[in-house]
């Protein structure tokens, strides 16, 4: 009897023991009827390399790449596609026959969350929190699609170089500022989406949000990239003050349905996947 499956994938980050892309990938998998398996690999830092390394004996076919490695990751990857290239993040690794490609599918993924949602970027002013690989991702999608973007960071350099990319290459605004109380109040009061890409709001910082409620308003959409907790303290003051709101499930699915398409070249049952995803997080809850 068979119990080796024919080829591996798997999630890898620190600590990535809570996510549940394993139930929504494996529940694809089974779907299209591909004996695939798909597992979380735990990795800190220095143990990355010998990770990415090990893909090729171990016969692990693709693999999601999540906090802290999305960009330290191109280090040990043969060649970017495109959009990782102008990213400068990676989040989606394939083994073709020894060579490791990476993909970045955190953009088509806020791309079809926008159209999924009828959000049209063109002209609409976006206020983005954080500079990260994901931020890295939604910049390029907002301004690719004709948007205007304001970068919020801790660290003021992050925010100007991540604003200086998109400016280069894109028509859109952009400007890139310190995440201070005075510039938050300056780039809210003129902005039509918020997008979080930060965590505050989840793990140890959980219960907690970057922007004080006074400052939502219910013209706004308040888009938040963290899915555990599905309604975080910023989507649940947003939601008081009448704003629509968008939690960061939806974007994990879609990312990891582009990924399983990349992987397999079939289309993802989305509607599965989401299902899935749904019944995974409920799941950790208890």
């Amino acid at each position: 009897m068979k119990t080796i499956p024919d080829a591996l994938f798997g999630l890898i980050g620190f600590p990535v023991s809570h996510s549940v892309s394993p139930a929504m990938q494996n529940a694809a998998f089974k779907h299209c009827k591909l004996d695939y398996l798909y597992l979380t690999i735990a990795a800190k830092p220095e143990e990355l390399q010998n990770v990415i390394a090990s893909m090729g004996p171990l016969n692990i076919r693709g693999l999601n790449v999540t906090i802290p490695h999305k960009i330290e990751v191109i280090k040990y990857i043969d060649s970017l596609d495109p959009a990782a290239e102008k990213i400068g993040a990676v989040n989606t690794i394939v083994n073709e026959n020894g060579r490791l490609k990476g993909y970045n599918t955190d953009f088509g993924g806020f791309v079809r969350l926008l159209e999924h949602n009828r959000i049209a970027p063109a002209k609409q002013r976006f206020t983005l929190l954080g500079a990260g690989g994901s931020a890295h991702a939604i910049a390029l999608a907002v301004c690719n699609l004709g948007g205007h973007l304001t970068v919020l960071a801790r660290q003021e350099e992050k925010a100007k170089d991540l604003a200086g990319k998109m400016c280069l290459r894109l028509s859109g605004k952009t400007q890139g500022l310190e995440l201070n109380d005075t510039n938050l109040e300056e780039a809210l009061a003129d902005t039509d989406v918020i997008v979080n890409c930060t965590p505050v709001g989840m793990g140890n910082l959980a219960g907690q949000s970057l922007i004080p409620p006074r400052l939502l308003r219910p013209d706004l959409t308040v888009i938040d990239a963290i899915y555990n907790p599905c309604k975080t303290r910023l989507l649940e003051d947003a939601e008081k003050r009448g704003a629509r709101i968008i939690n960061g499930l939806e974007m994990l699915v879609w990312q990891g349905a582009m990924s399983f398409e990349i992987w397999t070249n079939q289309k993802a049952p989305f509607r599965l996947m989401m299902k899935e995803a749904e019944l995974a997080l409920d799941e950790n809850k208890k």
